[in-house]
């Protein structure tokens, strides 16, 4: 098998719009339309190349700053997400696959691994596994993608750690 590694490159995506379903363990819930605060800034990491497969490169993402005004819950009050090594402590990671014969542009599959701080009007809630989002990425930084997760995210009070409700329906379009 031929391995290469590529060099390591910063990069930063201006611009996304994001949404998802926060449910309080109460049962009130709300979808929430997020913005960026300010752009997310990743790192391609180690990627490999081989012939059989293609190249896979991964990437660790340095923050995700969100936000969105409640119109449910909270009304007309502000709910902020915030990730990566600054806010939550725990690295963000992404992973593109290029199959042989494709590129980029094209659209290959992408994944992201999120920890995110929620921070509401009734505190700061965490998730302690991952929010896993697949899509078709066309370009590094992504353009014209859409990510989007499948799974029920619990959520816990980050300062008693207890269940404080789930998250779903997470998508993220840039």
């Amino acid at each position: 098998m031929l391995t290469k590694l590529l060099k390591k490159a910063t990069m930063t995506l201006p611009n996304s719009n994001s949404t998802t379903v926060l449910e309080l363990a109460d049962g009130r819930s709300e979808k929430l339309y997020f913005s960026q605060v300010r752009p997310t800034e990743f790192t391609v990491s180690d990627s490999e190349f081989s012939m059989k497969s293609g190249i896979n490169v991964e990437l660790d993402i340095k923050n995700v700053d969100l936000v969105a005004t409640s119109e449910v819950l909270w009304p007309g009050q502000k709910v902020y997400v915030r990730g990566g090594s600054a806010s939550t402590g725990k690295a963000l990671k992404g992973e593109v696959q290029i199959p042989l014969g494709k590129t980029v542009a094209n659209g290959v599959p992408g994944e992201t691994w999120l920890y995110w701080n929620i921070e509401t009007p009734e505190g700061t809630l965490v998730n302690q596994t991952p929010i896993h989002m697949t899509g078709t990425v066309k370009g590094l930084p992504p353009q014209a993608t859409e990510f989007s997760s499948q799974d029920v995210i619990s959520l816990y009070d980050q300062l008693e750690g207890k269940f404080a409700g789930t998250l779903y329906a997470c998508t993220q379009v840039t």
